[in-house]
């Protein structure tokens, strides 16, 4: 009850200075919650398009770096243990994401090299 003392004393300062009564208060503040609500169903779809935006930039970096590991490993005709390991880390991020086409048949036809011992190409 303390609250609802303080909100009519508030109105009655209010509309002695001609400012409208608890009517205006909560007038003003529903304006408040709506332009609040507002800006944030706004920010919600920024937020879902920058994140739509960085996935798509994440896709086409792993498909970069996927095709130029397997195109090296496909010329090599071989592939190092160590970076088949890497590769399938790179692999399985890029198909997450929803990655597939070129990446794909590269990375497979990398899978069935010959595997070779010695120093990996990452290193």
């Amino acid at each position: 009850m303390h609250f609802f003392d303080e909100l009519l004393e508030l109105n009655g300062v209010l509309m002695s200075l001609g400012i409208g009564g608890i009517a205006g208060i909560l007038g003003w503040v529903g304006k408040l919650i709506l332009k609040n609500k507002n800006i944030s169903e706004q920010n919600k779809r920024l937020t879902e398009q920058r994140f739509k935006m960085l996935e798509a930039a994440n896709i086409a970096i792993l498909h970069n770096e996927i095709y130029k590991q397997c195109s090296y490993f496909i010329e090599e005709g071989a592939v190092a243990v160590d970076d088949l390991d890497n590769l399938e880390y790179l692999w399985r991020g890029y198909r997450g994401l929803g990655g597939n086409g070129t990446g794909e048949l590269l990375y497979n036809r990398v899978r069935e090299l010959p595997l070779k011992g010695g120093e990996s190409h990452s290193k």
